[in-house]
């Protein structure tokens, strides 16, 4: 289990003199180069840096944080990213910007885990969760996952090695599959989870970390998923009624209006289903994924 896409704030004291007075030009601070945006208006909205791929934002006197702790790290976000590389790498951060990093406020914060597998076949295979269908996601007009949307977090599966090849133009010559929860701190810390995530010195601790480490791997369980049918070994009626029992809108309208003969197709298609029966490989998928957050906890 790794911490991916991170979006920090802190109040800052002590701004230098030319950041209060708000000048319109490219300002040194901190070893860093801060650059400023003008609005429309001839305003300044804020000024940003970078510290590696870590995107610094001030504005008035509140520092922003966002992206990935892990590439900052490692250069990569593919590698195994360990409980203590974490604690390393904020202890590492701390040092570079103008305030206690470990109070900083978290207000997002991206789960995820890494395995090598056919990342195609693994996030083809869901289907919903929580009543929900899932949905495709795109990178170049390409599909390369597939992620569930709820109010405040999102459940994603992709190819990171395609998505790796897109932004960073590397081919790292494996086939690797993420699965991540990707949510605002309310997602954490609601009735349900409630592990209490505020600040950077809860990302740190041992046993709200054992706690996101088990609500990655029962999110998953949690997924209804569907193994991939040959259709050219279907016929006409089989494809009609595979199509039926798959589309979200269609399962939930016969459900409703038809449900005697919703019964019946359903207890047909379950049938059909038994005869492309995918579970090794779903056991297989999670197996990797556990085994790799175990690891990942423990070391």
């Amino acid at each position: 289990m790794c911490f991916d896409t991170l979006h920090l704030q802190h109040q800052v004291k002590n701004i230098p003199i030319d950041f209060v007075n708000q000048k319109k030009e490219t300002l040194s601070w901190l070893q860093l180069k801060w650059h400023p945006i003008i609005n429309n208006h001839g305003y300044l909205s804020y000024y940003y840096a970078f510290i590696g791929n870590l995107r610094l934002v001030l504005k008035g006197d509140k520092i922003y944080i966002k992206n990935s702790l892990q590439k900052f790290f490692m250069n990569n976000n593919y590698q195994s990213f360990s409980y203590n590389q974490v604690v390393e790498a904020f202890y590492r951060l701390n040092k570079l910007v103008p305030f206690n990093i470990y109070e900083a406020e978290v207000t997002k914060l991206a789960i995820g885990v890494v395995v090598e597998e056919d990342a195609q076949k693994a996030y083809n295979e869901w289907q919903f969760y929580m009543g929900k269908p899932s949905k495709p996601m795109y990178e170049k007009n390409k599909i390369y996952g597939s992620k569930f949307q709820l109010t405040d977090y999102y459940i994603k599966a992709y190819d990171k090695t395609f998505q790796v090849k897109c932004s960073d133009k590397i081919n790292i010559g494996k086939s690797y599959f993420r699965y991540e929860i990707e949510g605002k701190t309310k997602f954490f810390n609601n009735k349900t989870n409630n592990i209490g995530i505020n600040t950077v010195a809860d990302l740190i601790d041992k046993e709200k970390y054992k706690k996101l480490c088990s609500i990655l791997i029962s999110r998953y369980q949690k997924i209804e998923k569907e193994a991939q049918i040959d259709l050219s070994i279907l016929t006409i009626k089989e494809k009609r009624l595979v199509a039926s029992m798959r589309d979200f809108k269609i399962k939930e309208s016969m459900r409703k209006q038809h449900s005697h003969t919703y019964k019946k197709e359903r207890k047909m298609y379950l049938k059909l289903m038994r005869n492309v029966d995918n579970t090794d490989f779903q056991n297989k998928v999670f197996n990797k994924l556990n085994t790799q957050i175990q690891y990942c906890l423990n070391n």
